[in-house]
């Protein structure tokens, strides 16, 4: 008999990969696909999704707001809170979290929580890379335990470089969930750029301080094999280096052709920026993916998930 789908594709976890399934509440991973298959959570561990599970209707009005959410989430917190605490070192920070919280959002952390070396016997974890920064990583932390991660675009100026930095910490630990978070973010900021509601978070702020930076951040922290070559799609949920999910046509990393493309778009404002000239010499594969889209489109669009769409 066919496997039935264990997932919703209106749902904000459905797996964009196999799309017949959602995105484990437990371990963050799609338990249907071939590639995300491998990673489960051994005996007892209940892989039906949320969003296929029938609920009965409420007697009362459900609470809504800030309550509505801590209702939803205070059981798994608390599960998170019963487990043991581990020392996490991120450069000259240390953070302490919840074996279960960090374990569930990330397969690294997992195994390096469940391992009997010595960063499982000693509940101490050490991460030095430079996608590795305190403030990635404390987003990281929020969405260990709440599902998601706020930062506030309309007052920060570096926001498309933390969600870069998040994307790249992300593909470094396997937290594919926050991975795909941090793509949508950064894909809903540069497609709102323009946008006349916002004068708060102009263009120019995006154009002449955080888009060179955010290109060095994610040319130099992700792989692609395709450089220069047009997408067929995206996987930026997913290791570049994947091999056992067979789909025709062009992967490309998804944050590189955000980037590209929202630099061709305003290709014409950018090369008088000094700093995105620089940024074509030092990245030639940058340069390569902004020719892909130059003169294709006037503005960036999204699919009805909120994903770049090509």
């Amino acid at each position: 008999m066919a496997q039935p789908l264990r997932g919703l594709e209106g749902c904000s976890s459905f797996c964009t990969l196999c799309r017949k399934d959602c995105r484990c509440n437990t371990c963050g991973y799609c338990h249907t696909c071939q590639y995300l298959n491998a990673h489960n959570s051994g005996p007892g561990h209940t892989w039906a999704h949320e969003c296929n599970v029938k609920l009965p209707e409420p007697k009362n009005k459900p609470v809504e707001g800030i309550g509505r959410f801590l209702k939803e989430k205070s059981d798994t917190i608390m599960r998170f809170c019963e487990s043991e605490v581990f020392e996490i070192q991120v450069g000259k920070k240390t953070y302490y979290a919840h074996k279960e919280a960090i374990g569930s959002a990330s397969a690294v952390l997992k195994r390096q929580v469940n391992s009997e070396m010595k960063e499982g016997t000693s509940k101490t974890i050490k991460l030095e890379d430079f996608a590795d920064d305190p403030l990635a990583f404390g987003l990281f932390l929020q969405y260990s335990y709440f599902g998601g991660y706020g930062y506030d675009e309309d007052l920060k100026e570096d926001a498309l470089v933390v969600h870069a930095s998040v994307y790249v910490l992300s593909e470094k630990i396997e937290a594919l969930g926050l991975k795909e978070v941090a793509f949508k973010k950064a894909t809903a900021l540069c497609a709102s750029s323009k946008d006349p509601s916002r004068p708060e978070f102009g263009l120019v702020k995006v154009l002449q301080f955080a888009l060179p930076e955010a290109v060095g951040i994610i040319y130099n922290g992700t792989y692609d094999s395709n450089t220069g070559k047009a997408p067929s799609y995206f996987y930026e949920f997913g290791s570049s280096t994947e091999t056992t999910v067979k789909t025709l046509g062009v992967a490309r990393d998804g944050f590189r052709m955000l980037l590209a493309k929202f630099a061709a778009v305003y290709i014409g404002e950018l090369r008088k920026n000094e700093s995105f000239m620089a940024v074509l010499e030092t990245y030639p594969a940058f340069a390569s993916d902004v020719l892909l889209f130059t003169g294709t489109e006037s503005k960036i669009t999204t699919d009805s998930n909120g994903n770049l769409a090509i």
